[in-house]
């Protein structure tokens, strides 16, 4: 338990005074909990800590990266060898976001992100860009944190090169927004 208290003492400090006290005081209480047996109690304590730490990051991402095929959850996705693409084909980026927020609805927690990509040559000269691609939104009883997002890129016509795609999540519920950046070549 201790090893988890200086983990989330670190994330605490980290955060910056308006939820250092938080999440310390409620690694605390985990502490407590956990020393009298009580440990779904503790995990509880814990994972209230850790949602104030996510609740004051950015948005921003866990990882991002090209895969294979399409991902069957989170966490279980199956890398991709290179990046490099015949044009025309399928490039599926897989991303795991953190730090976006949830909404309250009724019994239900409802998450709603928005996604835009640019494509760019090497340089960074847009080709194109398009917002709103996707809607993402995801309704449940508990405010999920693990959860993963995968986008399928279809270039036609773009010429042999090296290129980048950059896709930005905005959030809808808090406002946050948050860009990654895959590189790719089109043979």
């Amino acid at each position: 338990m201790h090893r988890i208290l200086v983990a989330f003492a670190a994330a605490a400090w980290l955060a910056g005074p308006a939820t250092a006290g938080d999440i310390a005081d409620r690694a605390s209480q985990a502490e407590a909990l956990a020393k009298d047996g009580k440990y779904l109690e503790a995990i509880g304590a814990l994972d209230e800590a850790s949602a104030a730490l996510w609740s004051a990051a950015p948005l921003t991402f866990r990882k991002t990266l090209w895969v294979a095929e399409p991902p069957g959850g989170f966490g279980a996705y199956n890398p991709r060898e290179g990046v490099a693409f015949d044009s025309g084909a399928d490039m599926i980026a897989y991303a795991e976001p953190v730090g976006f927020g949830w909404a309250k609805s009724g019994d239900l927690w409802k998450t709603d992100i928005a996604a835009d990509f640019f494509v760019k040559t090497k340089d960074g000269k847009v080709l194109g860009d398009q917002k709103d691609f996707q809607q993402i939104k995801l309704t449940s009883r508990i405010k999920n944190r693990e959860f993963m997002v995968h986008f399928t890129y279809t270039f036609n016509g773009i010429p042999a090169g090296e290129y980048v795609v950059d896709t930005t999540l905005r959030d809808n519920v808090s406002g946050k927004s948050g860009t990654f950046s895959l590189p790719f070549t089109i043979n």
